[in-house]
């Protein structure tokens, strides 16, 4: 059993853009996403590492958010593209590196190191997979194009972590999550997602952790098959699918200009106001089990992910934290427990 999780996490991270810039379509793209929580402290913390499209306009980018604890909480950011020249990528073991980041997954090991030029921010990262790794698709339906991920749902971590002028070392009693997305498609096409991951402790028993994923058209209207996965401790014990599962976002009634990434499109959007999100509300059920999920967003931003085309081909990604309450019921089991989550709605 080890060794086929083993293999499936290997799968799951193995990188499936080519190596070279030179040999990558201008529409390809592959990016791994790390959530760190420590509901005891109040760290969180969100990256992101990518390889973007081919050729002479391809791309290494790298967002990195930290909220950090105190009074009142502060929120840092990051955001740099430079250009993907040869050697940056290695398939196999399959790894990203520049100068101001490395990300790599070998022997088992994620290795994350984060440390933007011109910001006192720094991330440096080990992690071992601790729950059974889920493949969810591999070429679904996507814009022009697909798209496929894969999820590493918990990892036992340990680093450290800096914002400014406040540091905390990274240990077990962190929550790491790790995904890997890939595909062919254009940002600003017609399509967008809804993505959470929370990480909940009840009072007594083994931790809980819920991934949920719902893609739609742009407008939120249409959408396909959404997934929740629940897991209990290392094994995975629960999924939802289709019209199982509800999804919705409460929205402020003012709209507002919030925090953007990367700082050329913050200029460049600097009069676009919108509502903000205020809670997202979670719940699914069949015969025989029940979730129920809220999240309180405390803190919200957005990454603009831009087309290698430029501007105005772009999508904005709004990324939301903040407390989670969760309610479970599997079979004769009822499970009541609070924690942290991060959640992700494209415009």
């Amino acid at each position: 059993m080890a060794t086929a999780a083993s293999d499936l996490a290997s799968h799951v991270e193995a990188l499936r853009i080519p190596a070279s810039p030179q040999a990558a379509a201008s529409d390809w793209k592959d990016w791994y996403h790390v959530v760190l929580l420590h509901a005891a402290s109040g760290w969180r913390a969100i990256v992101n590492v990518n390889l973007a499209g081919g050729g002479e306009a391809a791309q290494v980018q790298l967002t990195l958010v930290v909220h950090a604890p105190g009074e009142p909480p502060r929120l840092h950011g990051a955001s740099r593209s430079v250009p993907w020249l040869p050697g940056m990528a290695r398939m196999s073991p399959p790894s990203i590196r520049t100068d101001e980041v490395e990300f790599s997954f070998e022997q088992q090991v994620v290795r994350l190191r984060v440390r933007p030029r011109g910001a006192d921010l720094a991330l440096d990262l080990h992690a071992r997979p601790d729950a059974t790794p889920l493949l969810v698709t591999e070429g679904s339906s996507f814009g022009s194009g697909f798209i496929g991920w894969g999820v590493l749902p918990r990892l036992l971590a340990r680093g450290e972590i800096r914002a400014c002028d406040r540091g905390a070392a990274i240990d077990h009693d962190w929550f790491c999550y790790q995904d890997h997305n890939f595909g062919r498609f254009r940002w600003g096409e017609d399509f967008g997602w809804e993505w959470m991951v929370a990480h909940a402790r009840p009072a007594q028993g083994p931790e809980v952790t819920v991934v949920v994923d719902l893609r739609t058209d742009a407008t939120h209207r249409r959408g396909g098959l959404p997934y929740l996965f629940i897991v209990i401790g290392r094994e995975l014990r629960k999924v939802f699918l289709g019209p199982a599962m509800r999804l919705r976002w409460t929205w402020s009634d003012e709209a507002r200009v919030p925090v953007r990434l990367p700082g050329a499109m913050a200029t460049l959007l600097a009069h676009r106001a919108e509502r903000a999100p205020v809670a997202v509300q979670v719940e699914a059920a069949d015969e025989r089990d029940r979730v129920s999920l809220r999240l309180a967003v405390d803190a919200h931003l957005q990454v603009v992910a831009t087309d290698s085309r430029g501007p105005p081909a772009y999508t904005r990604i709004g990324e939301a934290s903040g407390e989670v309450e969760l309610a479970l019921r599997l079979g004769d089991v009822e499970i009541e427990a609070r924690g942290l989550a991060y959640a992700e709605y494209t415009r």
